[in-house]
């Protein structure tokens, strides 16, 4: 829908400043200039607004095109929404470019729209007036809401500033897959809208809240929606994890491999809502690497650790549920032991599920329940020579398909049966001075939190989104934001 020929342009003001990063409101870039407004009406609900940095640092760029089939509002506030003002504009493209260290909006001609984005300045909002057609393409990719830019070394930061539901339906799908069942899906939505709100000035040193990857949540805008994650967004609109009365920080990864763990068995801090446990309904990854002792001396000098050649590698210590808690490195001129999150980077490991050099890694996994009036039928199984067993399975359609044992989930419509596994006591932890030493290990992830997979396996046997959330996030809660804003 075209707006309308003379477009309202608001401001927004980012209530993250970083030193260096803030421009005057009133500065003027090349060319006409706008005028402030003599008073600003609020827009906006109490919604939530987040800053988004799409490109920065090395990836930073000399410009940005922002387009919007609505043509722009041009606005200032601060997380909790925007203001209008009485600047006007009817074009549908605009460019941010650097000038004079500011941040400067052009529009197709060229004519300087105004300057001083950013922190502390202006932002480009799609005009539509339904929010949820609030759509605008920044540099090729489309995006809810709002766009930005700080200037960095003469270069233009992008950030897109997008209210927290919107985010979050930009989350989901890239953190859990779409086609998971909606009670999963509905945890995970949860999940991020915690994390989201959580991490508002995260990244303030660059004037944004939140990266892009892995670091904070992966996020890839509008692209990402679908109609199964949509659903789960709008389900749980507003809801959040709270543990004492507080929104929580809510933690997740891929595979458990087994057993989640204490966060300070990770990091420093110990959560009370991220407690370690054996995890009833994991599902197993299987992975290995394996190192040269020359190469293991070569990662001790890269961490400062003066042991001289290593000469053995043990596992040293472990949780209760079989994690891995310290790993010990002997050489020619002492020894040096590594604890939680460094024992994952130093030796390049997906998770603390694991053991070195040992026959009877990891899991045992016997025997399969029998589910009566299933739709499939167990045709054969083998052992493969890692000792992971795998079955033959012939549907209702006929079609025969061989999975592994660890993987193998059987439904009658109602209920879902899958192995147990338990953690083996056949570890050794013996001390390893092989020239080769072998690492293999089950999961993928930091350990603390929700396994989004098991999330899935639990949502396959009929438990709910709190139920799932609960059971790894001890003593929760599920609130809503309203409440905290």
């Amino acid at each position: 829908m075209k707006r309308m020929t003379k477009i309202a342009v608001l401001v927004l003001a980012m209530c993250v400043m970083a030193a260096g990063l803030i421009f005057a409101e009133n500065a003027e870039g090349d060319g006409e200039t706008a005028e402030e407004p003599a008073s600003q009406t609020l827009l906006t609900d109490d919604s939530t607004y987040l800053w988004i940095g799409l490109q920065y640092g090395s990836s930073a760029v000399d410009r940005i095109t922002v387009k919007s089939s609505s043509g722009f509002l041009i606005v200032k506030g601060n997380n909790k929404g925007w203001t209008e003002t009485d600047i006007t504009t009817d074009s549908t493209t605009l460019t941010i470019v650097p000038s004079g260290g500011q941040a400067t909006v052009v529009d197709e001609n060229g004519t300087t729209i105004l300057g001083g984005m950013g922190n502390g300045g202006y932002i480009l909002m799609s005009a539509a007036e339904d929010p949820e057609d609030r759509l605008i393409t920044i540099n090729g990719s489309r995006y809810r809401d709002g766009a930005t830019a700080t200037v960095t070394g003469g270069k233009l930061n992008v950030i897109n500033v997008i209210e927290l539901e919107h985010y979050v339906r930009g989350v989901v799908a890239n953190e859990m897959g779409y086609t998971y069942p909606l009670e999963a899906l509905k945890a995970q939505a949860i999940a991020a809208r915690s994390y989201g709100f959580m991490s508002i000035n995260k990244h303030k040193n660059y004037g944004f809240d939140l990266c892009t990857t892995q670091d904070c949540q992966v996020y890839r805008g509008y692209v990402s929606e679908h109609d199964s994650t949509d659903q789960a967004c709008a389900e749980t609109e507003g809801l959040v994890l709270t543990y004492d009365g507080k929104i929580v920080e809510t933690y997740y990864y891929a595979y458990s491999g087994g057993a989640t763990l204490n966060s300070e068995d990770v990091w420093m801090n110990a959560l009370g809502y991220c407690r370690g446990k054996v995890d009833e309904y994991y599902s197993d990854y299987r992975w290995a690497v394996h190192y040269t002792m020359d190469e293991l001396t070569q990662e001790m000098v890269n961490r400062g650790k003066n042991i001289g050649d290593v000469q053995s590698v043990q596992i040293t210590k472990r949780h209760s549920t079989g994690a891995v808690a310290e790993v010990t490195f002997v050489g020619t001129k002492g020894s040096a032991a590594i604890t939680k999150s460094t024992i994952l980077s130093a030796l390049g490991l997906k998770s603390f599920m694991f053991a070195i050099n040992d026959e009877q890694f990891v899991w045992n996994k016997d025997g399969m329940a029998t589910v009566t009036d299933a739709s499939v039928s167990v045709i054969g199984a083998s052992e493969q020579d890692d000792g992971v067993k795998s079955v033959s399975v012939i549907g209702a359609d006929g079609g025969v398909s061989t999975v592994s044992a660890s993987d193998l989930r059987i439904s009658n419509g109602t209920m879902v049966s899958m192995p147990q596994g338990t953690v083996s006591p056949g570890w050794t932890d013996s001390p390893v001075s092989s020239d080769v030493v072998y690492i293999a290990g089950s999961g993928w992830g930091h350990g603390v939190g929700m396994p989004q997979t098991s999330a899935r396996n639990m949502a396959d046997l009929g438990f709910n989104c709190e139920q799932i959330l609960k059971y790894y996030y001890e003593g929760t809660e599920i609130g809503n934001i309203a409440d905290f804003q």
